[in-house]
């Protein structure tokens, strides 16, 4: 399982712990400084991440968060999409 810490453009901490085998993800645990509403909505988010494209994620994301009105404050799908692409 690869670790990554990352820090958002707002400066807030994001911690993934992730597994991936041919570009899919396996399991991924999300944890840092950040704020989800409701709190369920991160194992949601992580859940939705399972069987999913390592490098192609964050519209489907995004659609998944509106749909389930998840709001997340302190990163997007992007910086998510970011951290664990830029630190491969």
């Amino acid at each position: 399982m690869r670790k990554i810490d990352y820090k958002v453009e707002q400066g807030k901490l994001l911690r993934i712990k992730i597994k991936e085998k041919n570009g899919i993800i396996e399991d991924i645990k999300i944890r840092g400084d950040f704020f989800i509403y409701p709190e369920t909505g991160l194992f949601s988010i992580e859940k939705f991440l399972i069987n999913k494209k390592i490098d192609n994620f964050k519209e489907g994301l995004a659609k998944h968060l509106q749909k389930e009105s998840i709001k997340v404050i302190g990163f997007s799908p992007d910086d998510l999409q970011l951290a664990i692409n830029i630190k491969k």
